[in-house]
């Protein structure tokens, strides 16, 4: 197996230490109080937003403005284009993002954020019946609109927790948010050295996750396998592997679509996104959205 690099860059800085447990009465935390409050109401007079969107309005509203610092969980039905859905909002988060691909290799994510971004057909990309100064023109436009966006490519060598922390500081720059997105947990957990069972390698990865989001205060986005028996109905517990999944998230967005749902005539499917969990807002909501599998786009309905 490789060996992982620390990326350089010069925006890279050594992270801060983790403090460890502290005893607080609530006096102690009003500096704390005051700091957040100030930026939320900072956000709503500006209407900017307080932290990574995910570009879709009626789901960020939900979550309480933006995707919050800690894991937050996506799952969904076979096919329903969670890949794409977290490509999308690492895309339009509206600060870096860093996507860590422990499955689809770089240029084919590229390839996804091009159809989206150009408004072109994915097999087009693929086929071969572009001549290769076209391709290359639309891969063009599609990077610099989306200049914030990074991939650590962990198809072919882990990625340690360590390394994504330096890749995400040199990624992030001076910028105050940052996203982290992970697909998927289970292959990266997968990769990590060593013979630990599943149950403890996925554990060992969440902590690892949780740990990470502490350091680099941002949101973490992985996507999640669900288990045999929530293959199709999803929830709360849906997660394969561990139920910490879910239980120790943020959020959990649980992405489905209707068993045998065709594409209308304008190519688009109807898919729902549920907070199955939200720490930020009401649990259960429903945002229906559309999805065009061939244009990699989820927009809401």
């Amino acid at each position: 197996m490789e060996s992982a690099r620390t990326p350089e860059s010069p925006h890279s800085q050594p992270a801060a230490a983790v403090p460890g447990p502290r005893l607080v009465k609530l006096a102690g935390l009003l500096e704390d109080w005051q700091a957040d409050a100030e930026a939320a109401h900072l956000a709503r007079v500006t209407g900017a937003a307080p932290g990574p969107i995910t570009g879709l309005p009626t789901l960020d509203r939900e979550l309480g403005g933006c995707l919050h610092p800690g894991v937050n969980i996506l799952h969904g039905t076979p096919g329903v284009g969670k890949t794409a859905f977290a490509l999308q909002v690492a895309a339009s988060c509206g600060c870096p993002a860093l996507f860590v691909t422990c499955e689809m290799a770089p240029v084919e994510l590229f390839r996804r954020v091009t159809a989206r971004v150009t408004g072109t057909f994915l097999g087009r990309l693929k086929s071969g019946e572009m001549p290769p100064r076209e391709s290359l023109a639309r891969a063009r436009q599609a990077a610099e609109q989306t200049p914030l966006l990074a991939f650590a490519d962990a198809t072919r060598a882990f990625a340690p927790p360590e390394w994504l922390r330096d890749a995400a500081l040199a990624v992030r720059g001076d910028a105050p948010h940052l996203l982290l997105v992970v697909d998927s947990v289970h292959s990266w957990a997968e990769g990590a050295p060593g013979e630990a069972s599943e149950y403890e390698a996925l554990n060992a990865a969440l902590a690892a996750l949780r740990h990470l989001a502490s350091e680099l205060e941002c949101p973490v986005l992985a996507i999640a396998e669900r288990n045999r028996a929530s293959m199709e109905k999803g929830g709360l517990s849906a997660g394969a592997g561990t139920r910490k999944l879910e239980y120790g998230a943020e959020a959990v967005i649980d992405l489905a679509r209707p068993e045998d749902a065709t594409p209308d005539a304008s190519g688009e499917v109807a898919v729902t996104a549920r907070l199955a969990k939200n720490r930020h807002g009401t649990v259960g909501t429903k945002v229906k959205l559309r999805w065009h599998g061939a244009l990699q786009r989820f927009e809401e309905a």
